[in-house]
């Protein structure tokens, strides 16, 4: 690439483009699973069974392990193994099953067979687990938050990257260019995060994740901590134990920070370096 087609590339072009590309469908957005879909359909149904949902999730026998494997983490984990879908369904429940095959699907939103983005999609979805896992273990320390909601609400907080990857691949400018690439990705990946998730029916407090994670000044209405607080604390910590960003922030002084409490805090952070949400993190991949 010229220095002459670097000059020549507007972001603010490339932003404006996107958005009315995705507002006219010209951009193949990234889709949940079918099976996913049928699933959560029987889920959200309330004459539905367990045995309803398991006959499901079984025609698929990659979500059937993946459910199986999800029963069986730490957040789950009981005295007996689970061994099938039906008993995995009963351990965690019909209530957080919804969050749990929406969970398990977002390694197939994660996945591209474009060569050019692939690495980028890969630490992309790395990085998803590891906040996705912390967010779960600090979750547990409020009876008003889920588990499971938490875990789902750090895989998603990233996803409006995703379109801006599968565009970029078209670039050879911005991929010859990571930092450009990188600018881009700051300056539009809420939006478009909570224009997917909002695209998709989610949950309002899970869009609310993806549009607001990275507005580290944020204030919410009222004093309780809320899912956007858990996974602010969750990827910042991320992204120091990477060694990538936030190294020369004074996390104390970050509102989600102070509202979940800095002993809270320390206490991830040794998680964190035993490798305990390793073994969360495992059972997404």
């Amino acid at each position: 690439m010229s220095s002459e087609e670097n000059q020549k590339f507007d972001a603010k072009a490339f932003a404006l483009k996107l958005r009315e590309d995705i507002a006219q469908n010209r951009v193949k957005l990234p889709t949940l699973p079918a099976i996913s879909l049928e699933a959560l359909l029987i889920v959200n149904d309330a004459g539905s069974s367990m045995i309803d949902v398991a006959r499901i999730i079984s025609k698929d026998t990659s979500m059937a392990t993946r459910l199986v494997r999800y029963a069986n983490s730490p957040l789950y984990r009981g005295i007996n193994e689970v061994t099938s879908v039906k008993v995995a369904i009963t351990r965690i429940g019909i209530d957080a099953s919804k969050s749990a095959i929406l969970s398990l699907a977002m390694r197939d939103v994660f996945s591209t067979c474009f060569p050019t983005i692939q690495a980028r999609m890969e630490n992309l979805w790395k990085h998803s687990v590891e906040v996705a896992a912390l967010a779960a273990m600090l979750s547990r320390s409020f009876r008003h938050l889920n588990s499971d909601e938490a875990l789902l609400a750090g895989l998603i907080h990233d996803v409006g990257v995703i379109p801006i990857l599968i565009t970029a691949k078209s670039s050879q400018v911005l991929l010859d260019d990571e930092e450009k690439l990188d600018k881009l990705i700051r300056l539009l990946h809420m939006g478009l995060g909570k224009f997917l998730l909002s695209h998709w029916s989610f949950a309002p407090v899970l869009v609310d994740v993806a549009a607001s994670h990275d507005r580290l000044e944020r204030v919410p209405q009222g004093d309780a901590v809320d899912y956007v607080d858990i996974v602010q604390v969750a990827n910042v910590l991320s992204h120091r134990s990477e060694g990538r960003c936030y190294q020369d922030v004074d996390i104390a002084r970050i509102p989600a920070f102070q509202r979940v409490g800095m002993e809270r805090v320390e206490q991830l952070q040794r998680q964190i370096e035993d490798g305990s949400e390793l073994e969360i993190g495992m059972v997404l991949h």
